[in-house]
């Protein structure tokens, strides 16, 4: 008998929504589907993707959205995003995410999504990261200083900062924001590297005017936290 994608729902959110409501989270049941939390200076939260005709649903880990380095993101823009879904309040931009969450994210990839119980798990599974793995991301990336740190130790070690922030080309954008916000020391160094992609990549030529804007915003920007403090 095939099952109504209505009653996965329901076994799902019967495990979920204890959970989160009861840690202070905002549940969003129009797309995107998701669960969010409001701090003083970021939003945390993990959406949830619902496939009706393959039955391969999926759920993120956490994504961090800090407030002082997306209002600059959305103040400059960029080329091939317009942000009307976030600027009607649809949505938010994201900061930086834990893509290191790979035995929930295998988890959820084995469910059988054929079988109504496989929701509960699924539900479980979320539950199950969110209070291990996922509390710990949230614990120690919420604060900014950290996410540089982590950003400098993935260059040092010649890897890519798309494994903590989000974005394509734009993620360069944040990672300046987030350098000047936290008094990096290199941040100069750090600009002289991005213009060395944004200026002598031929496709990213249409991302320049919107560098510049960047660099000019860099100039007026004060940071807000100590270089690596407790860290």
């Amino acid at each position: 008998m095939e099952i109504k994608l209505t009653e996965g729902k329901k076994e799902l959110f019967a495990v979920t929504h204890p959970f989160f409501k009861g840690e202070g989270y905002r549940f969003q049941s129009k797309r995107p589907v998701l669960y969010r939390k409001e701090f003083e200076n970021f939003y945390v939260q993990l959406y949830l993707q619902f496939a009706i005709k393959l039955g391969n649903h999926l759920s993120g880990p956490f994504r961090i959205s800090f407030k002082e380095v997306e209002k600059i993101i959305l103040e400059i823009g960029i080329p091939t995003n317009s942000f009307e879904h976030i600027k009607k309040g649809d949505n938010i931009l994201l900061t930086i995410h834990d893509i290191h969450a790979k035995d929930y994210v295998d988890a959820i990839t084995k469910l059988n999504f054929k079988k109504l119980d496989s929701f509960r798990q699924w539900g479980h599974a979320i539950v199950d990261y969110a209070q291990g793995p996922g509390k710990a991301f949230i614990d120690t990336y919420s604060y900014l200083p950290n996410v540089l740190k982590e950003m400098d130790r993935l260059e040092a070690e010649g890897k890519n900062t798309n494994e903590i922030l989000v974005g394509l080309a734009d993620r360069r954008f944040r990672g300046l924001i987030i350098s000047k916000l936290c008094s990096d020391p290199n941040f100069e160094e750090k600009v002289a590297s991005r213009d060395e992609v944004f200026y002598k990549v031929p496709q990213l030529k249409d991302w320049i005017p919107y560098y510049n804007k960047l660099k000019e915003r860099l100039n007026t920007i004060e940071p807000l936290y100590p270089y690596y403090k407790n860290v």
